[in-house]
């Protein structure tokens, strides 16, 4: 019998989620899965207690009120929270102390003397969050940054990268996945010198508070078509897709 499922959640997995759906359905033609735009991981969490999804896509573990309403939560990825420029910016890496004087008005512009535009997500977001561990300053900045006028603000991850692609001189958080599986032409910027990559990542030379966790958000009970394609996600190809779209698995 043909399935028919649907999957959304955090922008940050969408790309790959998309691509991973296109592999599964040349395998089985008769299946449709339709990716549905950003809901973000609390959308996706909502929607899959209330039966509107049939897979959500989350960048956090769930909360004890939301296992308690019957769902799953199973990490199936990993992947770099980074900064971004544009592919074209003459610009390949930052400091957390630099990117805490531009959030906060101390600097704006590159070491080339061109005007650098930070965007700023709302309050609350996961990429946000990730980024203000990583200083005292950064925190304080970020949350100086949500209160300035005028700096340029997104409210989905596509949103972000299209406003890095597109302002000039801009820079914004999004994760390597999102790059790679969307085909952005963005940059993905240094951090203090390191590059951010798997090993750099595993070997905690890259901050471990910028690794992007993904999870698959289920009922207790999926369906069949359900835990078909979260079998595809573990095989060799879906494997295979999720590395060249710059994750790794757990």
């Amino acid at each position: 019998m043909a399935d028919k499922l649907t999957i959304g959640g955090t922008g940050n997995a969408l790309g790959t989620a998309r691509l991973l759906a296109e592999a599964y359905t040349r395998r089985n033609p008769a299946d449709q899965i339709t990716v549905l735009p950003s809901l973000g991981s609390s959308g996706a969490i909502k929607a899959s207690a209330a039966g509107k999804l049939d897979l959500g896509l989350s960048s956090r573990p769930l909360k004890d009120d939301e296992l308690a309403a019957g769902l799953l939560a199973t990490e199936y990825a990993r992947s770099p929270t980074v900064f971004a420029v544009a592919a074209h910016t003459r610009i390949g890496g930052v400091s957390v102390t630099q990117m805490a004087q531009l959030y906060a008005g101390q600097l704006s512009t590159w070491p080339d003397g061109t005007p650098a535009r930070p965007i700023i997500r709302q309050a609350g977001d996961d990429n946000t969050l990730q980024i203000k561990k990583l200083s005292p300053a950064m925190d304080s900045a970020l949350t100086l940054a949500e209160q300035r006028p005028g700096l340029p603000t997104a409210f989905t991850d596509q949103e972000t990268v299209d406003k890095i692609e597109s302002i000039p001189g801009a820079v914004g958080v999004t994760t390597v996945a999102l790059i790679q599986s969307e085909g952005r032409r963005l940059r993905a910027l240094q951090l203090d010198g390191v590059e951010p990559t798997e090993a750099n990542c595993k070997s905690g030379a890259y901050p471990t508070a910028l690794v992007k966790r993904f999870y698959l958000v289920t009922s207790t009970t999926p369906g069949a078509g359900v835990q078909r394609f979260i079998q595809f996600i573990g095989s060799a190809e879906g494997t295979t897709i999720l590395k060249q779209t710059g994750h790794w698995t757990p």
